[in-house]
């Protein structure tokens, strides 16, 4: 075990080798998680984002700022995934608890990944990425009073549950997301990869109908509807014909 100390930019100040499990951000304890489950935490969002180069070229004007959005989005997601599982397993009498998720390869697949593990060693990989990474889980942690500057986000999110990133845009109508049948709420979300260069074969998506035969004989077009992007990841929620079918999390 250790103790972790972060400075409010999100860099490492000190690490304890020995000392308790916990983990402090500038003068605070964070109190709601041990530092062993909020670094894979961050590291499963570090491994999830996108890089340094690509939100540049997404979002030039203010790449470190979107980069925070980012993260955030995606720790807010998973926070949201988190809960929405536990209500929907409590019904059956189980649970699905935060720890579950750290573990959950089949919501996350960056677990146990190369940029996961470059998160863990502490040292090395994109720095501004992991700044942003544990900013992002600092605001969760911390609550509400250190969310004001992300207001936005969590409106945007309107409950998203999941997210994908530039697999989507390039494997379009293959991937899993669109064989389940995906509408994009607003058609600006499939154009954020149109004028990048450092992700080979990304294209422009459009709303994708389902062609998985399970799905067309439940008659039903889409299971997703995506509510906004940040960065190089677009985020998405049950979408209404598939809820009114029970299709939850």
């Amino acid at each position: 075990m250790a103790t972790y100390y972060f400075n409010t930019d999100g860099s490492i100040a000190n690490i304890n080798q020995g000392g308790p499990d916990v983990a402090f951000i500038g003068n605070l304890q964070v109190q709601t998680v041990n530092a062993t489950d909020l670094r894979k935490f961050a590291a499963i969002v570090y491994s999830e984002s996108s890089f340094w180069g690509l939100v540049q070229q997404i979002a030039p004007a203010n790449p470190f700022l979107e980069m925070q959005r980012e993260t955030f989005g995606i720790t807010f997601t998973m926070f949201t995934y988190a809960r929405a599982k536990n209500a929907a397993m409590q019904r059956a009498g189980k649970s699905y608890t935060f720890h579950d998720m750290l573990g959950d390869k089949n919501y996350t697949h960056g677990i146990g990944s190369t940029a996961y593990n470059e998160f863990l060693a502490d040292t090395g990989g994109d720095e501004r990425r992991r700044k942003a990474v544990v900013l992002a889980v600092m605001r969760l942690f911390l609550g509400p009073q250190y969310q004001q500057d992300m207001q936005d986000v969590i409106v945007g999110l309107d409950g998203a549950v999941f997210w994908d990133g530039n697999d989507l845009f390039r494997l379009f109508k293959s991937h899993y997301r669109a064989k389940q049948g995906f509408e994009l709420s607003n058609p600006a979300h499939g154009a954020i990869y149109q004028n990048v260069s450092v992700v080979k074969n990304a294209q422009v998506i459009t709303s994708s109908p389902a062609s998985n035969p399970n799905v067309i004989a439940a008659n039903r077009q889409y299971t997703f509807m995506s509510t906004m992007t940040l960065g190089g990841t677009i985020f998405f929620k049950i979408h209404p014909q598939a809820a009114a079918q029970g299709v939850g999390v």
